[in-house]
């Protein structure tokens, strides 16, 4: 992919909604437009709905009916709701408003029964406690329906109608819906329960109020660092702080939470002597004042304290109940947690420990015991989790989950939602609360998660109720939140790790990506898709910088900046990869320079997307553009023809997969991950190459497959039971012995900085042996960080000598199962390099099993094949036979080369008894290909030369530009040929005429002398002397002309054409005449008198004095046209005959004017005066005319 393709893809990224289904990603920007009153987000999700296709738009006015018996809690929700949907309620009933039918199932409605009945929904008596059904109708201005098994039920239907309305442009709209819902559990809520900054009040008040609304109903009051609660547990709380709390009760009453009153007195607690009973009467003092505030639950914590007194802890425990919580008659069950509340803490693996088993054996069973699962912070809660708990302290057990709290990894926010729970513990417990971050506000998230599987378990989806609850939370923030949520949900320290993966969608699209890169496919989509959520990163920080409250960022903005910062570094981590692929290396080297300034900073301070986003960048910093070799084997001990899976384990870069399996039913295969079988019994190799531009990288395991019929007995655990050493341990309760006794919760622990730690199991006889399956930290409920990192394994028959038969570097699973060669072993040992996935120093070995049969079997034969060397030795015979012929004479060279280099490694070959029938095959045709070759005789470039040598004297200027780029791409082609070496015959005769027809097809450049000087001639005329008309005429072929001049590929017949039409024109044009002469003999011919001529005559001058005028007034006459018209008017002229001289009649005046018309002579003229004059004026004038007709035809001659 160029740089221009990246472009044009980040550009695509940035405006695409949508991506193709192959390509694993959540849209965040989706989430903006999911919520509408066709597609409601209900969280918690109900047990059971229905929805119909029509729409209720709910009336401006309204009618309630119930209301002055329904639950008051209820209809404050409800009236306030549609209060700020501007929605006005009724004082009374008025028809053709929305109807609302609310109340509980013993009270007494107007129509409750009727309509719930129509609507086809159950009476919601049948449900459980805190249940309701809902039903939305919108025929007749539309019914509202809300019936609750009791108060709480009401309630929590209103907040489901909360969540199903939208307004929509000022009308409350809502789906036609029936819902039947009940909850799960019992108890479902939070525990303020983590070390750190307390919460504040409001954000107390906030989080009961969210509460109600997501049918949380219980919250414990048990801040570590609140010193009342803990240190200072025996003194009653300052007044300020009781209004707080009273405050906090009530709140908590309004939204059917059950706010339960915890203390913490086990640091200092005095359970006998002479302060016991002073204690005692301080906890209960201290309790009976939240009593009297209206408290009814309560919960005394042993957690996380030194004091192990079991027993006195439960009988304190039990006097409190008898005397406090069962005397008052109307409190919930009292609330406990033990000091060990783990169930790794809580037993040795074998029995329970001294602590848990005092404490159960003498608590009440009506005293409810909370327990974190496996660990303090588990991975999950399965359900034989539960029941061992339930065995432990009866069925009253609940579950303190410990996500999102982050007070052990303060770097990083737990945004996730639930998971890890068991859908099945369902039906073990009904009592789940989970402790909160300190961060109130960020912590409803995961809260919201966590009510919608404590209330609808079974249907249960952390992934749409990650999506759901962000988006009923956030609004129009919902895609920026989702992004920023999605990148933080993974919580991973030292000790500790729980929570769902950060952007797993995210991470598998990088795989997908870096592994299509490095086998050069198209990796288009993952780019866009890639790119559009590294964009969405940057853009969730700054939307939610720009948009959250200053209260909010306070607790993530500094993660806001993480995440910006890694968007902005995974792009370039795309670019770099992207480089790799393409082979830019001085790009690669300024990308990858560029990123490790960065990395210092991505990994310093607040965690985001650790292992998604961060190791992004580092991948493709150390991104190996290499080939290495790696396969795992499903099984190295099998019956003959039982199948194997192999699966190649090669790092990305190899892009093309080379297997061999000699013996196996197929002997070779480029699959991923092929299966294969063997017919016979023995011992076989498996080798793998990978490949890639750069090269190669080969893995043989030597007799890694072992045949046997023997194989068919049951492979068991060798090493449970038996006994085990270890360089060190921590004492009796984590012995060597634990990591074999078959108990996934017991653990081999070892400490201390003596390494390796070694643990070595005698399995009492030589047994067969063919794989090892440990179960490290996080099997055993301890966080992923602590699992093992690189490890080996050993066998010996002796004790003394023994064979590495696994070495692992950089593991991280929590459960490992090697295979390897089968060996006859009694000893093997487990080498822990290191120990953790950080700088923890112990291993923690929960369990070992070595997998095999209980017996020693006879090793079957190491697998020869036979091989036929048959073909091979004819074919180095023939060889030789041909050399010797002299059949390389006149062979190119690299033919000759391939041809001695492939003859002596099949000699070599040959020579070799243990060369494999695949490597004798390979060498035979490798030298039948070169012997195919020998045809490739050099080719004769004599006349090539020689032709080279004429074409190299033409000169460029004199050709065409087309026609000379053909000939000089012809005469490098042939060049190239001419200095090849192995060229051959064929390549050198289509060089040369490639190159005779390229001299041929040379077109000469045309010559343009002509057209230039008739261009310059044309170009300096003075056009003002033509008429306009031909001079108009010239405009095209000047133009015309000009573009051939100026086209240096021009041929000649374009110049020639040119040519032509230019002199045409230039012909064509016509001067402008001269009209003197005729403006002059007009003139003198108005000077004549009619009177003086024959009327016939002058009637001709008349009409040839006017065609003259019209001619000199006409600015287009041409010369032809003036000089017939002077032609004419002088012939009139010459014509004129006069009258005889004699008196004038009386009367007669007329002369000739210079219209050519008669005029009057003044009176008192004296006749014969005027007659003479005239006649000697005619004369005169005639011998003038004549002589001046002959001056303009001299003149006329002159010009033309």
């Amino acid at each position: 992919m160029n740089n221009k393709l990246i472009k044009k893809v980040l550009v695509a990224a940035m405006m695409t909604t949508a991506f193709a289904s192959s390509i694993p990603m959540t849209n965040a920007n989706a989430l903006a437009n999911e919520k509408s009153v066709e597609n409601p987000i209900l969280v918690p999700t109900p047990k059971k709905v229905t929805y119909q296709d029509n729409i209720l738009s709910i009336t401006s006015t309204v009618n309630i009916k119930g209301q002055d018996v329904a639950d008051p809690d209820a209809i404050r929700e409800l009236t306030e709701y549609l209060e700020n949907n501007s929605i006005t309620i009724n004082e009374n009933y008025q028809e053709g408003s929305t109807t609302f039918i609310i109340g509980e199932e013993d009270d007494e409605v107007d129509s409750m029964d009727n309509i719930r009945n129509n609507l086809g929904l159950v009476d919601a008596a049948t449900l459980n406690d805190e249940g309701y059904v809902l039903g939305i109708d919108s025929s007749n201005s539309g019914t509202v329906l809300i019936e609750g098994k009791d108060g709480d039920g009401t309630f929590y239907g209103v907040q489901t109608l909360t969540q199903l309305a939208v307004n929509e442009e000022g009308t409350l709209k809502a789906k036609e819906v029936k819902i039947e819902d009940e909850p799960t559990m019992t108890t479902r809520g939070s525990i303020e329960g983590f070390y750190g900054t307390p919460w504040t009040h409001q954000n107390r008040l906030d989080q009961i109020e969210f509460y109600g609304k997501s049918k949380l109903n219980t919250y414990i009051y048990a801040p570590k660092d609140d010193v009342y609660h803990r240190t200072k547990w025996r003194e009653p709380y300052p007044d300020a702080e009781m209004e707080k709390m009273n405050e906090l009760i009530q709140s908590a009453k309004d939204n059917k939470v059950d706010f339960v009153f915890s203390l913490s007195p086990g640091n200092d607690i005095q359970f006998t002597g002479s302060n016991a009973e002073t204690d005692y009467q301080a906890l209960v003092t201290k309790c009976e004042l939240m009593y009297e505030m209206g408290v009814r639950s309560f919960a005394i914590f042993f957690d996380d304290i030194s004091n192990k007194q079991g027993t006195e802890q439960a009988a304190f425990l039990n006097r409190f109940n008898e005397e406090f919580i069962l005397a008052k008659g109307d409190i919930k069950p009292l609330v406990t947690v033990p000091t060990e509340y783990d169930t790794n803490a809580m037993s040795d693996g074998t029995n329970l420990k001294t602590y848990t088993k005092n404490f159960s054996e003498t608590l009440n069973s009506g005293i409810r015991v909370l327990w974190t699962g496996t660990a303090v912070v588990p991975e999950g809660i399965d359900v034989s989790n539960a029941q061992y708990v339930k065995g432990i302290y009866g069925d009253n057990v609940g579950i303190w989950w410990n996500y999102p709290v982050t007070d052990y990894i303060t770097d990083k926010l737990g945004l996730g939602p639930v998971y890890g729970l068991d859908k099945g513990l369902a039906n073990e417990l009904d009592f789940l609360v989970m402790n909160p971050m300190e961060h109130a506000d960020l912590s409803k998230i995961t809260l919201s998660t966590g009510a919608d599987y404590s209330w609808n378990t079974l249907a249960y989806d952390y992934n749409k109720s990650f999506e759901n609850s962000i988006i009923n939370l956030y609004g129009d923030l919902a895609p920026y939140m989702y992004t920023f949520a999605n990148h933080s949900s993974r919580l991973v320290a030292g000790w500790a790790s729980t929570g769902r993966a950060d952007a797993p969608e995210v991470r598998e699209l990088m795989n997908q990506f870096i592994k299509k890169n490095a086998k050069g496919e198209d990796v288009t989509a993952e780019v866009e898709a890639l790119t559009a959520e590294f964009n969405n990163m940057i853009l969730a920080a700054d939307k939610l910088q720009e948009s959250l409250t200053s209260e909010e960022l306070s607790h993530c903005n500094t993660n806001l900046n993480k995440l910006r910062s890694l968007g902005e570094a995974d792009k370039i981590a795309l670019d770099l990869l992207i480089a790799i692929g393409e082979g830019n290396n001085e790009q690669v080297n300024s990308l990858k320079s560029t990123l490790q300034t960065k990395l210092s900073s991505l990994t310093s301070g607040k965690k985001v997307s650790e292992l998604t986003a961060l190791q992004f960048v580092k991948d493709a910093i150390d991104y190996n553009p290499n080939a290495v070799a790696g396969f795992e084997v499903s099984k190295t001990f099998v019956v003959p023809n039982e199948k194997i899976q192999l699966t190649n384990t090669s790092s990305v870069s190899s892009t093309d997969l080379e297997w061999t399996f000699e013996g196996a039913n197929i002997e070779t295969s480029t699959e991923e991950n092929p299966v294969i079988s063997y017919a016979k019994e023995g011992v076989y190799t498996i080798s793998l190459k990978a490949k890639n531009k750069l090269g190669e990288d080969e893995v043989i395991k030597e007799g890694i497959i072992t045949v046997s019929n023997e194989a068919d007995g049951e492979i068991v655990n060798l090493s449970v039971g038996k006994s085990a050493s270890a360089t060190s341990y921590t004492g009796s309760s984590e012995s060597p012995s634990k990591a074999i006794d078959g108990i996934s919760s017991t653990k081999w622990c070892a400490t201390g900085w003596n390494r390796p730690h070694t643990l070595t199991i005698d399995l009492g006889k030589e047994v067969t042996v063919s794989s090892v399956t440990i179960s490290h930290a996080e099997i055993g409920g301890e966080g992923s960080g602590l699992n093992t990192r690189d490890y080996r394994i050993q066998v010996s028959s002796d004790g003394t000598n023994y064979t590495e038969v696994v070495k692992v570097t950089g593991n991280t699973a929590g459960s490992t199962t090697d295979t390897f060669q089968v060996s006859l072993a009694r000893y093997v040992k487990l080498i822990v390099d290191t120990p953790t996935q950080g700088g923890d120093s112990a291993a923690r070995i929960y369990e070992v099993e070595v997998m095999g049969l209980d017996k020693a079997i006879t090793i079957p034969p190491v697998y020869v094949p036979v091989v036929d060397k048959t073909a091979l030795s004819i074919a180095v015979d023939m060889a030789n036979t041909l050399k010797a012929q002299g059949a390389l004479d006149n062979v190119v060279p690299a033919v000759v080369a391939e041809f001695e280099v492939a003859l002596q490694e099949a000699a070599d070959v040959l020579a070799n008894d243990s060369a494999s029938q695949t490597t004798v095959d390979s060498a035979f045709y490798r030298l039948a290909n070169a012997m195919h070759m020998l045809d490739f005789v050099k080719g004769d470039k004599t006349a090539l030369n020689a032709l080279i040598e004429e074409a190299e004297k033409y000169e460029e200027d004199k050709y065409t530009t087309d026609s000379w780029a053909a000939f000089k791409e012809a005469l490098e082609a042939a060049k190239e040929v001419a200095t090849d070496e192995n060229a051959l015959e064929d390549e050198v005769v289509n060089a040369l005429n490639n190159l005779k027809d390229a001299m041929t097809d040379l077109v000469l450049r045309a010559d343009k002398t002509r057209l230039q000087e008739a261009y310059e001639m044309v170009e300096g005329l003075d056009k003002t002397k033509y008429t306009e008309a031909s001079v108009a005429n010239l405009t095209e072929p000047m133009v015309d002309a000009k573009a051939v001049l100026d086209n240096p590929d021009a041929t000649q017949e374009e110049v020639d054409g040119a040519y032509n039409a230019l002199i045409k024109a230039y012909l064509d044009l016509r001067l402008i005449p001269n009209k003197d002469l005729l403006q002059e003999l007009i003139n003198k011919a108005q000077t004549l008198s009619a009177a003086n001529y024959t009327a016939k005559t002058w009637g001709v001058v008349a009409e040839a004095l006017n065609e003259a005028k019209a001619v000199l007034a006409n600015e287009n006459a041409d010369e032809a046209a003036v000089k017939a018209a002077v032609e004419g008017l002088q012939a009139s002229i010459d014509n004129l005959v006069a009258n005889s001289v004699g008196p004038v009649a009386s009367g007669d005046t007329s002369v000739v004017t210079s219209g050519g018309k008669t005029g009057s002579i003044n009176t008192g003229d004296s006749i014969s005066m005027i007659s003479g004059l005239g006649l000697m004026a005619s004369l005169g004038m005639i011998a003038y005319l004549k002589k001046k007709k002959e001056i303009g035809r001299a003149s006329c001659r002159e010009r033309v």
